[in-house]
């Protein structure tokens, strides 16, 4: 970690109300009652737009020829597609900010997007009227069997307790292949932990890599490539060693 980075982790864990207002992430714990009970709901107006004004002007500069580390493994996991992918399914689309991603960099593609977040739709049918969203639960996709090329799970993964489900329901929905975007990796056990995201409480998992690549072979994928993502190491926050990674899966 570089000192900036130790700064950030110090004034997250021990000021966590404060820099919650100021920092995308803070306030990091083990402890999931931290927030009291039913705390961890869908995203509100004032966290989607808090998360919206974060994104904007990353999209920006990724279009302008500049990706963070995490869009360049985006764009990296849709170079690594199979031929012939002409539509897909984002599940936990946020703010619709990866359509846009996605349209710059694989132009042609048929676009639909899904969030738990009523908020967050609002905000990708705002900013993006000539694309499909809707609100589901990605645990129970309203659409038929291999309707669409691609599912796209867009960093919603880590937010799903019964994350083995929702892969399942992505290779249902998939006929040729299935992206596993910004995914939290340790070779310690998959723990769940919670935190401020955007100033709202928020539930995320660090997986074991063994039990992702157990519940992918579950649903009958296989992977197909691995995409380095941005440093997301929680030792600082959590004692736990993690990376980010973005896996296309294949049949």
């Amino acid at each position: 970690m570089t000192l900036t980075s130790r700064a950030i982790a110090f004034a997250s864990q021990r000021f966590p109300k404060l820099s919650s207002r100021v920092l995308a992430s803070s306030g990091y714990t083990l402890d999931l009652g931290a927030f009291g009970p039913d705390a961890f709901q869908p995203w509100k107006d004032e966290t989607a737009e808090r998360q919206d004004r974060a994104w904007t002007p990353l999209v920006d500069a990724a279009i302008a020829g500049s990706p963070r580390e995490d869009i360049a493994a985006l764009f990296g996991a849709l170079d690594a597609l199979p031929a012939g992918v002409e539509s897909l399914l984002e599940v936990g689309c946020g703010g619709g900010y990866n359509s846009a991603l996605i349209a710059h960099h694989r132009p042609g593609i048929r676009y639909a997007g899904v969030d738990l977040s009523e908020s967050m739709v609002e905000i990708s049918r705002r900013k993006y009227p000539q694309r499909s969203f809707s609100v589901a639960d990605a645990t129970n996709l309203s659409f038929s069997k291999n309707e669409f090329d691609v599912v796209m799970d867009g960093v919603a993964l880590l937010h799903i307790p019964a994350w083995r489900e929702a892969i399942s329901e992505y290779a249902r929905v998939a006929s040729k292949a299935v992206i596993l975007h910004g995914l939290t990796l340790t070779d310690r056990p998959t723990t769940p932990f919670a935190k401020y995201a955007y100033g709202q409480p928020s539930r995320e998992f660090v997986f074991n890599r063994d039990d992702v690549l157990g519940a992918v072979a579950d649903a009958g994928l296989t992977v197909q490539s691995v995409h380095p993502g941005d440093d997301y190491d929680l030792t600082e926050y959590l004692g736990i060693p993690t990376v980010s990674e973005t896996w296309v899966l294949s049949r």
